[in-house]
């Protein structure tokens, strides 16, 4: 009840404040002579509920220090990220931030550069598996981009188009845009980044962790330097050919020490590279052509701390070339894409063997009993991607008083992955039994020196492999194809009332089916202007069918393990690997969103007041099926839902105070969400084991209304606070965040003696109980000036402060209650040229 007469009081003050606005909008109007913050401005496209645009200017201002789309989006109130976000200890990545929209996790966002998909669809849940040799690492996106490329930045969160399909969370589009110069010439700028270990304060948070963090190991990056360099030129060659190109490489050199006796350091190397070349043609009055090519690449150079000769390198590489072609034709515009994608992930080490060994006067770099060497071999995925899409928008028409503006759009995609082991790799055991007995000699029956055997094992004594497991090479392939079609009218009555209906139609090779998605959202606005509007939606979001359930079907039955008595024996088969991951017919996951939402004009600002609810249903969880052999099965029974509720406010138009031009966004929000599964990729639940009911906080609760342990933060607050002074070239931008306390969820076995009785007459043995972790504040500044050089030409020093009052916030990872410390505060330096 409180939250209703929250919501009520809120509409009835935007009602009772639209009144004067017309008058206080005329005041504003009557000082246009005042110098305003330039901004980047669309006279006929306005943001409806669900939909935010950033400008370049606001992609530029904001304290965004990794220079990624998904980190700068901690400004929008519908956004939450991870708990590990701001790890300290991690302050040598340049990775993109993962996120969650309105509850979702982060696979389940569709990212796009222009009309190019940047979702990783083969593994998006696996985590860091650098050292493994089966799977690879994977996240969200496949690679990062730089935001220095990009002109505009989409975020639709809610009551999202009917053109937009393939996700449960919401859309990021970043787009690029065709230069408006004069002819012949060119423009651009060039910037450089610099941030370091030195520049970043580590707030410890026990002594224990300062002594890890100081031990320089994989955990821990306590030395690096990071770096970014980008430039972009852009110009109109002719009245109807424009092109733009940008370029950008961030890196960063971290500087491990290694644990090996032989061996000083273990440094590790992050770059990202990413290419942007657009061109733009008018073919004539009627049709416009965008022929893009774009490359991102993310690399990592490691050196494992613990293993000797464990160099490997992994890259993730993005590859694109995008055509579109715009048609306006009396009656309709006709939008045309044609995408050719390569996604392409490797990990290549150094060695296709990882052997243990006992140390020895020969196996001597090693200060344990253990001296491991070798690497995990080479491994693959690929995604090749063949994707058209049309759209007509009809010229709006009238029937009657209502004016219609109708879309339609179909599309077909073809997509084949694969992921591949090029050459077999050997895991040895650590010898043991007649491996220690001793041997005299480590020629094999060929005559050769057997690379597995040491004589200088025990005073001479010797060891030799005697186990050893295989995993073969081989290649599995999945191809898939999609198509859509989308239908959609827009309606206006008076400007009283608006109603979006829409319907998509998906269809999916690999399960065979056919999903409709309705999609609905109508408005009303009592003063026909945007003062004051309520809207409402009701939607369905179907979502993307990963690769990975099918990939893995077949990986593990390429594994094996050899055994040998000697040197002189041939490795012998024992017996093939019994895990196995395997799949029952999946259908696609889904979401239901309500949407209410009420938005006005409050003097000098926007405000929106709203609420979403997401039902997801069908969502796939990993389960355990059997123990002998392992069995491991995908299936539906995975379920969440998510209330959340944001407000927002912003002024439209720059407050003047003390010669300076002010700027000032508020975003709050509340999130309440539940899951009964962690991602797709997690084992956690077992078939064999599983109990609906659990103990939660001493409360007897079902399984699936367990609060989610991450993105999910109860509440949280931004203000963002831009300045810019009327007579000095310098800006000031503020972005203040409160992050909630929320309960890290530990989980405990009940003794047999203590366990309660569930309604359905199990005796419970799971436990869940919450330790509460602090709420976190964080102050993050930007500030640039300008050093005019000539005309048209600039200097631009910039300075971001990232945690400018050096909190100590605290966060902890799933199912501990182990605190950890975000970074403390944190200094970039950066300078421009513009010309």
């Amino acid at each position: 009840m409180q939250y209703s007469r929250t919501t009520l009081a809120c509409s009835i003050y935007l009602v009772l404040s639209t009144v004067h606005a017309e008058s206080i909008q005329n005041e504003v109007q009557a000082h246009r002579s005042v110098s305003l913050i330039p901004i980047v401005v669309q006279a006929d496209k306005t943001d409806e509920v669900g939909t935010t645009t950033y400008s370049k200017e606001q992609l530029e201002n904001t304290p965004n220090a990794q220079k990624t789309m998904t980190d700068f989006l901690k400004i929008n109130p519908n956004v939450q990220f991870s708990n590990t976000v701001m790890e300290g200890g991690k302050q040598g990545e340049i990775s993109g931030a993962e996120i969650s929209i309105n509850g979702a996790l982060a696979y389940e966002n569709k990212l796009l550069l222009n009309n190019v998909s940047l979702n990783n669809l083969i593994n998006p849940a696996s985590g860091n598996q650098d050292y493994n040799t089966t799977d690879l690492s994977g996240s969200s996106a496949t690679t990062t981009v730089n935001t220095h490329l990009i002109c505009e930045l989409e975020v639709l969160d809610s009551n999202v188009s009917a053109e937009y399909g393939e996700f449960t969370g919401g859309v990021v589009k970043a787009k690029t845009c065709a230069p408006k110069t004069q002819v012949g010439k060119i423009h651009g700028q060039m910037s450089y980044d610099y941030t370091s270990s030195d520049w970043t304060n580590f707030s410890h948070v026990t002594e224990g962790e300062l002594e890890e963090y100081d031990d320089d190991n994989k955990q821990y990056q306590k030395d690096f330097v990071k770096q970014g360099l980008s430039a972009s030129l852009y110009g109109r060659v002719t009245d109807r050919v424009g092109i733009s190109l940008g370029l950008a490489k961030r890196w960063s050199d971290i500087d491990l020490k290694s644990d090996l006796l032989t061996v000083e350091n273990a440094n590790q190397k992050r770059e990202n590279d990413n290419v942007n070349l657009n061109v733009y043609a008018d073919l004539s009055d009627q049709h416009k052509l965008r022929v893009g090519l774009q490359f991102q690449n993310d690399q990592k150079d490691l050196e494992q701390a613990n293993n000797l000769n464990s160099g490997k390198q992994v890259n993730s590489k993005n590859a694109a070339l995008d055509v579109e072609l715009v048609s306006q034709f009396q009656k309709a515009k006709i939008t045309q894409s044609l995408v050719y994608q390569q996604q392409k992930m490797l990990n290549e080490s150094d060695s296709d063997a990882l052997v243990s060994w006992k140390s020895s006067p020969d196996k001597d770099w090693s200060s344990t009993n253990t001296a491991v060497e070798g690497g995990y071999g080479t491994r693959s995925q690929q995604l090749d991607v063949l994707e058209y899409k049309i759209k007509s928008e009809f010229t709006p028409f009238h029937f009657e008083n209502l004016e219609h503006k109708v879309t339609v759009g179909a599309g077909y995609g073809n997509y084949t992955a694969d992921w591949q082991r090029p050459d077999s790799v050997y895991s040895y055991f650590l010898p043991s039994g007649v491996g220690l007995a001793g041997t005299s000699s480590c020629l094999n029956a060929q005559g050769d020196v057997d690379p597995y055997c040491d004589l200088s094992y025990n005073d001479g004594k010797g060891q030799f492999h005697i186990q050893r497991d295989v995993f073969g090479a081989g290649k599995i392939d999945v191809s898939q194809d999609r198509a859509h079609l989308f239908l959609e009218d827009r309606m206006n009555w008076n400007n009283l009332l608006k109603a979006n209906i829409g319907l998509r139609a998906d269809y999916d090779s690999l399960n065979g089916q056919t999903n409709l998605a309705p999609r609905s959202s109508f408005i009303y606005q009592p003063f026909k202007d945007s003062r004051l509007a309520f809207t409402a939606g009701w939607n369905r979001y179907y979502a993307n069918n990963l690769f990975t359930y099918k990939l893995l079907d077949g990986v593990n039955q390429l594994n094996s393990r050899e055994k040998r008595s000697s040197v002189k024996d041939d490795w012998t088969f024992v017996s093939a690997s019994t895990n196995n991951v395997q799949r029952s017919e999946l259908d696609t996951p889904y979401t239901n969103e309500t949407v209410f939402a009420v938005n006005g004009r409050i003097g000098l600002f926007d405000a929106q007041l709203k609420y979403v609810n997401r039902d997801n249903k069908d969502q796939i969880r990993k389960k355990r099926i059997s123990f002998t052999p392992i069995t491991d099965e995908y299936d539906n029974y995975g379920m969440s839902e998510a209330n959340i509720y944001t407000f927002s406010i912003a002024n439209h138009h720059p407050i003047e105070f003390l010669s300076t031009q002010n700027r000032f966004q508020l975003g709050l929000d509340y999130s309440d969400i539940t899951r009964n599964f962690t991602d797709y990729d997690n084992n956690s639940y077992n078939s064999l084991t599983y109990q609906q009911y659990i103990l939660y906080q001493g409360d007897i609760i079902d399984e699936s209304l367990r609060p989610a342990e991450n993105f999910a933060r109860p509440w949280s607050a931004r203000l963002s606070w831009d300045i810019q002074h009327n007579y000095l070239p310098l800006k000031i931008s503020h972005l203040f965040c409160y992050r909630s306390n929320y309960d890290a969820m530990v989980s405990s076995t009940i003794p047999f003696a203590n366990r309660p009785i569930a309604p359905n007459g199990d005796a419970i043995k799971t436990a869940y109980n919450a330790t509460r972790i602090d709420g976190s504040f964080t102050w993050d500044m930007r500030t640039t000036y300008d050093i005019a050089l000539a005309k048209e030409n600039k200097l631009i020093l910039g300075l971001t402060i990232n945690n400018l009052t050096n909190q100590d916030n605290k966060y902890t990872q799933s199912n501990s209650n182990y605190l950890y410390s975000e970074s403390g505060r944190q200094f970039i330096a950066d300078i421009t040229f513009k010309f």
